[in-house]
């Protein structure tokens, strides 16, 4: 009986672990997919953002609204399916407008409460030297710092730890 126990227990430990490993490939997946885009919008916004600058001052209604759309692209939760700020025909369905709007006003409360930075006015998005972890830990208001590592990429091994050469003399 005190086998069974001890091999029960291990089983539901690997069996956690293994559901875990699951929730965060789909995660990382469905965030992998929708990398490129997000990224093209950014762009395409910050291109916007300078030449509304440019025009209408940087207080106007029409910056702000571009800001938060930055905001949007940026801190967007990486495990849903993400629903594009500039399709190239417009949503017609009522459930993707609203919960398109649900995700932007709350990422827009969160950046007015200071709870996350505002993206549109960091440095990282002009200045190429920052580093890559700063803009990571940025895009994942909503996980928790070990779910922030899942979904970084780990770092690469140094030069001179390649196992493939390892001569074993003794």
């Amino acid at each position: 009986a005190v086998v069974s126990t001890q091999s029960t227990g291990e089983n539901e430990r690997k069996l956690e672990m293994l559901q875990q490993k699951l929730v965060q490939t789909q995660d990382s997946k469905v965030s992998d997919k929708y990398k490129m885009v997000r990224f093209f919008e950014k762009r395409k916004l910050f291109r916007k953002l300078k030449s509304a600058v440019k025009t209408h001052g940087d207080d106007s209604p029409q910056v702000q609204k571009i800001r938060d759309q930055i905001n949007y692209t940026v801190y967007y939760p990486l495990g849903e399916k993400y629903i594009s700020l500039l399709p190239k025909e417009a949503y017609t369905s009522t459930k993707v407008i609203a919960k398109q709007q649900e995700i932007m006003t709350s990422i827009t409360e969160k950046v007015t409460n200071k709870e996350l930075e505002d993206a549109s006015r960091a440095e990282w998005s002009r200045d190429k030297s920052i580093s890559r972890s700063k803009i990571k830990s940025l895009q994942a208001p909503d996980l928790s710092i070990t779910e922030r590592q899942i979904h970084s990429k780990p770092d690469p091994l140094p030069k001179d730890a390649d196992d493939f050469f390892i001569i074993d003399r003794g």
